[in-house]
């Protein structure tokens, strides 16, 4: 006689699936004809060519729009002092030219029908953007962060830890 063993995770979840495999049929007849989508969610990929036209990308925000947000929320949350603002000056303008090189490599992305090379061939070149974006911020913000106190220090270090943890890099 054949018998097999589940582990108690797998048995809990087949034991959980079962109910919803024996509640489907009931889903099925009453779900409405025709097919749904799930709403998009934050930070989804977009949808395939043609699925929304060619519009689609044309109601995702300039990242210059945020900028002064940003750039406002870091001088206050680093308590950047007067002796400091020459520093802090040339990171504002760093993450201002950022969010126009973003917005520019975006616009050029945009309206373009691509094949997989050139898709590929576009992703590059964001990518270069992004790395020139990268250094310039880092060239702007080495010199004031050594200019930070210990406080300073340990608040930009949990700004920008936590500000590349989720990928929004200017």
């Amino acid at each position: 006689m054949n018998t097999r063993r589940f582990s108690l995770p797998a048995f809990a979840l087949l034991m959980g699936l079962g109910g919803l495999v024996a509640a489907a049929p009931a889903f099925a007849q009453a779900a409405p004809p025709g097919p749904t989508a799930p709403p998009p969610s934050y930070g989804a990929h977009p949808p395939a060519a043609g699925a929304l036209g060619p519009s689609w990308q044309a109601h995702r925000p300039s990242a210059e729009r945020f900028v002064p947000g940003r750039i406002a929320f870091l001088k206050a949350e680093l308590k950047i002092t007067p002796q400091q603002e020459p520093q802090w000056t040339k990171v504002a303008e760093a993450m201002r030219v950022n969010a126009h090189a973003i917005d520019a490599a975006r616009s050029q992305f945009r309206g373009e029908s691509k094949d997989a090379v050139q898709a590929l061939e576009a992703r590059g070149r964001f990518a270069a953007t992004m790395a020139q974006n990268n250094d310039r911020l880092l060239a702007a913000f080495r010199p004031l962060y050594q200019s930070l106190s210990p406080d300073q220090k340990k608040m930009a270090d949990e700004i920008l830890t936590m500000h590349f943890h989720h990928r929004r890099f200017d």
